[in-house]
């Protein structure tokens, strides 16, 4: 079995410029794979041709359609592309494709490759040399301005050697695609083989499977196992990002999956309808307008949308929005072109920054740095976690949401994340939620200024109801929870109590003088209180309410019904409710602890509902019993 070196080289050009007869020279196999393509002479869906490098490792050949109407089939093949064999005939030169072919090549992102200037046997020597000048003017500013031209003939094997030479040249010098992160392929073929069943096809972008795991169809969720691999027609035991992979998935059928799905480690990945770019505009003779039509290819999807710039106009750098027709599986990173829906041209493309739940808001600062720091995050796992929290604010972000901005599980960062967690940049809140500290700060901020509002307010009160100061503040609670850990410019206390750290109510000589006035009098009342209002302290109704919240918060009083009880009067007579129940096995002879009370109907009931509802007492129908186990406070 070969090794195979986990590098794509594609063909690019004109149709008709050759590049099927020089990957068939260069690998032995014809990539028009179709009865059609071998009837019509032209490649009309990719081709995958595996070829033999220097070192004796196999490295794999895309061969994309060069006619304008399979533009769509050569975004696909090129998404994958390491190195890229530009291929410009002799008796033509640059055409129309051709210039398509290396717009698209530059927005995907590739930065490596050289040209073939075919057919030179259909030629004489002057015009062969002016068809090398030709590309070197066409290439001239672009990512191929330096790379090598070979001018060659698959017909007669003139420069065929170099051309080999060079290109595993090339291929030397690239990095290989690593396979570490999760495992994600774009689903370029589906079809059943019979006595296997389904088979897709495609290049992973990231990760490795093995037989017998277990993928999920993104767009569905469908699970699906793995239980054969193939790559460049050999029976693997793994197949990874940067090489042809086919895999037999057992669990479905090919009814099930469409070319432009994406198989991949089941709960990282999403879909979505809206996708904000790192956005390249390339036509000059067409400008994005807001809501232009447009064809949107990635990975080897294509779908409708309507794309609208989210700043200015002016330049040929924007961000910019998509909303889609249908969702499509996408990660941050990923290239996107944009083509004309009508005239089907391309428009320009770029990097994927995020998937949104909806439209983002044009010319607004806030949506523009937030995609700034995603668009320097890209390729930095940690960075876009960041970002994403960022983004997120005092939301904060669920760890599946994290795993898809990231590309990647959590766990597989862990090391890379904990500095960041450590310094509190990033807090994990609970289970499942994630915070930025500076979003926490911000809310802490507000928590403090909300508690300042309520202490002016309630100026008598040495604490508040978190529950009070909670229904003022839009987040959750484990949002706010977070953020009262963090802070230390309040403090809590038992009984979902909080104020701002050091305060104390104000209380004047006057209002201590009626405080003490409204204690001693409600305890020498005993179970028969006196109403408590304005009219009895001689204050207004709002410092009145303020004194006896006071009162209440410090637990000095309690409230009964409509019934102010000095709080250890309360206790007495829940001690005597105890010893009349003990005497009668339980049993409220309530006529009977009226007396024992000394008090009158008019608190009696309050009383009993009151002890019902602290779990004292049962009613059953017109009798009330001692809950079992019950206790002398």
């Amino acid at each position: 079995m070969s090794e195979i070196r986990t590098v794509i080289v594609g063909t690019a050009g004109h149709i008709d410029h050759g590049k099927s007869s020089l990957v068939r020279f260069l690998t032995g196999v014809d990539p028009d794979r179709l009865e059609e393509e071998r009837e019509r002479g032209m490649t009309i869906d990719l081709g995958f041709a595996p070829y033999q490098h220097e070192s004796g490792a196999t490295i794999g050949i895309i061969d994309v359609p060069g006619h304008e109407r399979f533009i769509k089939n050569m975004v696909a093949g090129s998404t994958s592309v390491d190195v890229v064999l530009l291929v410009v005939a002799a008796d033509d030169g640059v055409m129309p494709q051709t210039r398509e072919h290396l717009a698209i090549l530059r927005l995907l992102g590739v930065t490596s490759g050289m040209v073939a200037v075919s057919k030179i046997d259909l030629v004489d020597e002057d015009l062969a040399e002016m068809a090398v000048e030709d590309v070197r003017e066409f290439v001239a500013g672009t990512f191929l301005e330096q790379a090598p031209i070979v001018s060659v003939s698959a017909t007669t094997g003139t420069g065929m050697d170099e051309l080999r030479r060079v290109l595993d040249e090339l291929i030397s010098r690239v990095e290989p695609h690593s396979t570490d992160g999760p495992f994600r392929l774009p689903v370029q073929r589906v079809f059943s083989v019979q006595g296997h069943g389904l088979v897709v096809t495609g290049v992973p972008v990231s990760g490795q499977v093995t037989i017998g795991d277990t993928l999920e169809i993104v767009r569905t969720g469908k699970q699906l196992r793995v239980r054969g691999i193939q790559a460049y027609g050999e029976s693997r035991e793994a197949g990874g990002a940067g090489h042809s992979t086919a895999l037999n998935l057992a669990g479905g059928s090919k009814d099930d999956v469409l070319r432009g799905d994406v198989v991949a480690v089941p709960g990282l990945f999403g879909a979505s309808r809206f996708v904000a770019l790192d956005y390249l505009h390339v036509d000059a003779a067409t400008s994005l307008r807001q809501h232009h039509p447009v064809r949107v290819h990635v990975g080897t999807d294509e779908v409708m949308g309507r794309a609208t710039l989210l700043d200015s106009e002016s330049g040929a750098q924007h961000r910019v929005q998509v909303r889609l027709d249908e969702p499509v599986c996408s990660a941050v990173g990923d290239h996107m072109i944009l083509r004309d829906a009508a005239s089907m041209s391309v428009l320009g493309g770029g990097r994927v920054l995020a998937l949104t739940e909806g439209r983002l808001k044009r010319l607004k600062q806030r949506v523009l740095t937030d995609l700034d720091a995603r668009a320097q995050a890209v390729g930095d796992p940690v960075a876009l976690v960041r970002a994403a929290l960022t983004a997120a604010g005092a939301r904060g972000c669920s760890t599946g949401d994290l795993e898809r901005e990231a590309g990647c599980s959590l766990a597989s960062i862990a090391s890379e994340l904990q500095p960041v967690l450590d310094s509190g940049e990033v807090l994990h809140a609970s289970a499942d939620q994630w915070y930025a500290g500076q979003a926490l700060d911000d809310l802490g901020s507000e928590l403090v200024t909300v508690l300042k509002r309520e202490h002016k307010r309630r100026p008598l009160l040495d604490w508040l109801d978190l529950s009070t100061v909670r229904n003022q503040m839009d987040c959750t609670e484990t949002a706010l929870r977070a953020a009262i850990e963090r802070s230390r410019r309040v403090e809590t206390q038992a009984g979902g109590r909080i104020r701002r750290s050091g305060h104390r109510g104000r209380l004047g000589d006057r209002l201590t003088e009626v405080k003490d006035h409204i204690l001693k009098t409600l305890l020498d009342a005993g179970s028969s209180p006196p109403a408590i209002n304005e009219e009895f302290t001689a204050l207004s109704a709002a410092d009145t309410r303020a004194l006896l919240d006071m009162l209440r918060e410090a637990g000095e009083v309690q409230l009964v019904g409509p019934h102010l009880f000095h709080t250890s009067v309360l206790a007495k007579m829940q001690e005597t409710l105890i010893d009349h129940a003990g005497e009668r096995a339980g049993d409220i002879d309530i006529p009977v602890l009226r007396d024992a009370l000394g008090t009158s109907r008019k608190y009696l009931i309050p009383l009993l509902e009151h002890f019902d509802a602290t779990g004292l007492t049962v009613r059953h129908g017109d009798r009330r019993v001692l809950r079992r186990g019950a206790r002398s406070p």
